[in-house]
């Protein structure tokens, strides 16, 4: 059996301290009656002391807290029995000795929009809207580290120069304190277009931060590590939101992408022309005129391969 020490309260001495401090919970509270109890046995200051250290940092971190497991209790503030009180006194110890590493191990959280656009509303004023099909992940549940892993994404951020927002998309980095940009990400292509203000975008490789600003766009090809700066209108930038796709020089890849998700399946670009770009505006509506409208405009040919839909050069007449 393990034996405690002389200053160690066993499990009958926390019911007596979580009684005492239930009991100190009403007006009529024997306080006199506490102060004899405290003095009689060192165990007794020691059981105490452990609640009100527990209650001290669950009030303190509850919110965060939360992140990392939810609440097993109503009323976090106050112990409703003592199996739940030995559990948070060993949890307490571990918050106050290792809360950052705690933080750092608490789950992702993910926004998915489905079929449909998805409105994201974080804290620190970050509203995102998420195009269908998307996905973004908020890493260990932080609203200023986010992963845009599929799909495409409209930030518009609050103003804070003491809070840098973080995206990653792809092999490339955002950072913003304050604007309206979107970001698209389609396999390892990546889109930047900026409405109001300016973010940086740190690029794979040796390459520099570079900085996009309102009425630009970056584009970052999977097959170079330099990405592309060119001119935009910035009305541009979110437009699917308004029932359009416009594009300047994008890679087709991306333009596939986009419409894999309003079609409902993969459409995938043949690599012989893989390096072709797109310029031009396409009319989302149902989903159901996109593919053919963007293979008459680019001279295309499609074929179903599977569950997927194959882009090609249309052959040779």
């Amino acid at each position: 059996m393990a034996m405690t020490g002389p200053s160690d309260p066993d499990e009958g001495v926390l019911d007596e301290a979580l009684a005492w401090h239930r009991a100190l919970e009403t007006d009529d509270a024997d306080w006199d009656g506490y102060t004899l109890w405290l003095e009689a046995d060192p165990r007794h200051r020691a059981a105490s002391d452990q609640i009100v250290l527990t209650n001290r940092i669950v009030d303190d971190h509850a919110e965060r807290l939360r992140t990392i497991a939810p609440a097993t209790e109503p009323d976090a503030g106050r112990f409703r029995s003592r199996g739940w009180i030995v559990g948070a006194i060993a949890a307490s110890l571990a918050v106050a000795v290792g809360l950052p590493v705690a933080l750092k191990s608490a789950p992702d959280v993910r926004y998915e929009s489905g079929r449909q656009v998805r409105h994201v509303a974080l804290a620190g004023g970050i509203a995102i809207d998420l195009a269908p099909g998307s996905t973004l992940v908020a890493n260990g549940g932080d609203a200023t580290r986010l992963a845009l892993t599929r799909g495409e994404a409209y930030f518009d951020v609050a103003h804070d120069p003491d809070r840098t927002l973080r995206i990653r998309a792809g092999r490339y980095s955002i950072s913003d304190i304050g604007t309206t940009f979107g970001v698209n990400l389609s396999g390892q292509a990546v889109l930047v277009s900026v409405s109001s203000g300016h973010v940086a975008v740190d690029p794979p490789g040796p390459s520099a931060a570079v900085t996009v600003s309102a009425g630009q766009q970056l584009v970052g090809s999977p097959d170079s590590d330099e990405p592309t700066i060119t001119s935009v209108p910035s009305a541009d930038a979110g437009g699917w939101r308004r029932g359009r796709l416009t594009y300047s020089d994008a890679p087709l890849s991306i333009v596939a992408g986009d419409v894999s998700r309003y079609v409902g399946k993969p459409v995938v670009v043949d690599p012989s022309i893989a390096n072709r770009r797109f310029s031009g505006v396409l009319k989302i509506g149902d989903g159901s005129e996109l593919l053919p409208t963007l293979a008459d405009v680019m001279g295309l040919s499609t074929r179903m391969e599977g569950d997927r839909v194959l882009l090609s050069a249309r052959p040779a007449r």
